[in-house]
Order: C-alpha cells, then structure tokens, then sequence
C-alpha cells in the first residue's frame, strides 16, 4: 500500500478498507484546526485521508534545510501553553524525535530526524475522531483463532485501499487454501498463485481479482503459525 506506506511510516509515528468517508461529508480531519508547517519545508501528501483500526487520519511528508532541533522549536512555539490548551509533550523514538499536542478534539503528532549533512525530514501526523456513524468496513474472512493485528485503509486520488494484517496458528498452505476456497465461493478469481519452499524464502502468495478491484494475499511462516497480510485495492 503506497509503498509500504512509506515502509510503515518509517517508525510507528502512527502506532497510534478501504473505508471511504462519506462523498458528501466532510472529512473527520476537516474539523481540526490547520496543521502548521515550518517555514521553507518542502511537504509530501503520504495520505489524504486514511483509517487506521477506526482512527481517521491524514499523514504528510516533510523535507527541510534545517536541524531538527530547529523544527523542534518552532512546534514548541507554535503549541506553546496557553489558556485551556497544555503544551505539546516530547519523547523519543528510535532514530526521531517526537512533538505531538492534542488541539479538541485533534491530535497532533511531528516526528523528525536528520536528514543529508544540514537538514531534516519527518512526519505529521493528524488524527481525529471518528464520525458518530462510521461505515461498517467490510468483514474479512479468516481462520477461526485469528487475530487482527491491523487494519488499515486510505483514500486517495479517488482509489481505495484496506491493508489487514492476521495472526493466526495455521501453516501458510493452510491459510492459503482456506482463502483460495473462500473468496473463490464469493466470487473472486484467483489470477496468480505462487508456493514458495525455499531455504529463504518460503510462504504463499495469491492475487485475486472482482471485476475493478485486486486483493493480493501473501502468507508467511510466524514461528508455528503465520502472518497473513491482505492488501485489498479499488482500481488498481
């Protein structure tokens, strides 16, 4: 999904389908008050909108020819306490430094490193609550005993996608003909089956089709069981 979403979002910025909102509502983070950026920085749209296990939430990428202890003052400043807001809270995580705020009834989160020999580049990270009546995503299929680890979907440019990620006790070619039989019943048509039992490579991937949308399945061994990854695309 976009890359991984940009490999997990590098860090979990975001420990904090496709479930499109509502085409003529407006969207959860449409409520919250503008997400300020440092002067100069050179801003990516990693998500427009996207639902991470029920959260709504709009992701950006930054780039910026300034240190990031520099980024960090100006987020200091601009979500400085002040009458009936606390000021932002700092920690770190792995290689970033995290700033993060909540502005009712919006959370605000900035994850920054080095980047190049004088820069810095990061994530912001707006989330907001959930609609009153928020559609109910689509069941996903599953061996009895799993569990959902995550589940995540995102809007953008008008395509869908829902990223699942199962845990379960079942071997990869269980999990593997569980969903062929399944989703085959349902109307899918697998289109590429792969069986992988290599010394370094071993698990099992399917790409299924229903007419405009793709789901690719890839299951691999999680010591006496699997994972099982589902990633679900309108128009691909």
């Amino acid at each position: 999904m976009m890359r991984a979403l940009r490999s997990s979002l590098r860090v979990t910025l975001l420990a904090l389908a496709a479930v499109p909102w509502p085409a003529l509502a407006k969207l959860p983070t449409d409520l919250c008050a503008a997400f300020p950026a440092p002067p100069k920085a050179t801003l990516e749209s990693v998500a427009q909108q996207m639902d991470f296990n029920g959260v709504p939430m709009m992701i950006r990428h930054f780039v910026i020819e300034s240190a990031p202890a520099e980024v960090l003052v100006f987020y200091r400043n601009a979500w400085a306490a002040s009458q009936g807001q606390r000021g932002p809270v700092e920690y770190p995580l792995g290689p970033w430094q995290v700033i993060a705020t909540l502005r009712n009834p919006c959370f605000y989160t900035v994850q920054v490193k080095p980047y190049g020999r004088n820069g810095a580049e990061g994530f912001l990270g707006l989330s907001a609550p959930p609609p009153e009546r928020p559609q109910v995503k689509e069941e996903v299929p599953r061996l009895p005993g799993s569990e959902v680890v995550n589940d995540m979907g995102h809007n953008d440019a008008g395509k869908t996608a829902r990223t699942v990620l199962i845990q379960n006790g079942f071997s990869p070619r269980t999990n593997a003909d569980f969903y062929r039989q399944n989703l085959e019943g349902q109307g899918w048509k697998v289109a590429q089956h792969i069986r992988a039992d290599r010394r370094n490579t071993k698990g099992e991937v399917l790409v299924l089709r229903d007419g405009v949308r793709e789901l690719s399945i890839t299951v691999t061994p999680r010591g006496d069981g699997s994972n099982v990854l589902l990633n679900y695309v309108d128009q691909p």
